[in-house]
């Protein structure tokens, strides 16, 4: 290797990205057809904010000029997966596979992509298969006990992790790793610890910090419960989870036919719990950032925009049980309606404050207000008109289209635009 190379691959170990970069342009100057300066150019670029697509671009072209290295087709494997397009990644590491099986590397650009398709045993078999050929690999090693924990293998996870412990005291992805089994299998502080040691090693760790704020979150029974769903579903495909929450659904509905049949007030508790399950996915983090914001240290964890997602979608939900029960049962059904009006802005206020995409953030704040107006419109003219049955309610134009437009908001999130930044 030479020396501007070797130069370059250290700056690139203490994250000094833009002069490796810098160095390699100088380097490719004089010597264009260099591949190596292109994979150490695609490996800087892959770690740089909003530069995966220029990795992905000098990892083609290192393969164009190493057609028969099974390294650039990996890199270009694991660089695919990172801007999720797994679908185009497996089949470069498969090819990769294909040229050396014998590659570590290319059986763990292998277990991403499959990761990435949630296709979680064989996912396992390529991960577990890398650390036949390399018992010590950390990467192997650390993706094993990810897909043990998603497919709720949790004693082997455990051990993986301990494992990888035992071999490097100083993982941090490894720690990492343990937290977030821990939190599966409800242990709430150990997990707050490992995740905790995990940041000590490494401060920038995204998966580590995102498991802290989860153990903070998850000391609220809610939040836990919420969770455990969550833990459920990964385990199945995306096509399974539809039917799963297809078949519930349904469910729920003979459940409302039955205590509305038994009695009237029974109908408020169900779709409750019916609300909560269908939504629970969007409501759940504002919620439990709500009761985080109770606590001083944990507090800490949240940015701005958590903290404000917490005290709006926490006033708006606590809220709105509040006066749709007090009012269902006591006042009138004019604030039961404002009540259920709040329970329904919830729903698009919960995704702004934390929504990367600029756009969604500006869609779903004007249908939070829309449902807010409409909502307090309809209160307004139902107690005008003294209704007391929540059929009556929903022959008010404004509140039909209140909670059309919150309904709306939860398709709308399913829109990749509306909710993050395309990864660059």
């Amino acid at each position: 290797m030479s020396t501007i190379l070797s130069r370059a691959q250290m700056l690139r170990q203490h994250r000094r990205h833009e002069e490796a970069v810098a160095m390699l342009h100088s380097h490719l100057g004089q010597y264009p057809d260099d591949p190596s300066a292109f994979i150490e150019l695609a490996l800087n670029r892959m770690e740089m904010e909003g530069a995966k697509a220029l990795a992905l671009e000098d990892a083609r072209k290192a393969t164009g000029l190493l057609p028969n290295d099974p390294f650039p087709q990996a890199l270009q494997s694991r660089i695919l997966s990172m801007l999720d397009r797994e679908k185009e990644a497996l089949p470069l590491a498969e090819s990769a596979i294909a040229i050396d099986p014998e590659d570590v590397y290319s059986w763990n650009a292998k277990t991403l992509a499959l990761c990435g398709l949630h296709r979680w045993a064989e996912a396992e078999q390529s991960a577990r298969h890398a650390l036949e050929l390399d018992a010590d690999d950390e990467t192997a090693s650390n993706l094993l006990a990810h897909v043990l924990r998603l497919q709720k293998k949790l004693d082997e996870s455990e051990q993986e992790s301990r494992r990888r412990l035992a071999r490097d005291p100083d993982n941090a992805f490894s720690f990492a790793n343990a937290g977030w089994a821990a939190l599966q299998r409800h242990q709430v502080k150990e997990a707050e610890n490992f995740f905790k040691e995990a940041l000590r090693l490494n401060p920038e760790m995204k998966y580590a910090r995102e498991g802290l704020k989860e153990s903070y979150r998850a000391r609220s029974g809610f939040y836990r419960l919420f969770l455990r769903w969550a833990f459920f579903l990964q385990r199945f495909s995306e096509q399974n989870r539809t039917f799963i929450i297809i078949g519930i659904v349904f469910g729920f509905r003979i459940i409302r036919t039955i205590a509305q049949s038994i009695n009237p007030a029974l109908v408020l508790p169900v779709f409750l719990i019916y609300y909560l399950f269908l939504f629970g996915s969007w409501l759940a983090s504002g919620i439990a950032n709500c009761l985080v914001m109770k606590d001083p240290i944990a507090r800490m964890s949240l940015d701005r925009g958590e903290k404000v997602e917490g005290l709006v979608v926490g006033f708006l939900f606590f809220g709105g049980i509040a006066l749709m029960f007090g009012g269902f049962f006591a006042a009138g059904m004019d604030l039961a309606v404002a009540g259920g009006t709040m329970l329904a802005a919830a729903l698009p206020f919960s995704l702004v404050f934390t929504n990367e995409s600029r756009m969604g953030r500006a869609v779903f704040l004007l249908a939070g207000l829309g449902v807010l107006a409409l909502g307090i419109s309809g209160s307004i003219e139902v107690h005008k008109q003294g209704f007391d049955a929540w059929k009556e309610v929903f022959q008010v134009p404004s509140i039909s289209f209140a909670f059309l437009i919150a309904m709306l908001s939860t398709w709308l999130a399913m829109v990749p635009a509306l909710r993050q930044v395309k990864p660059s």
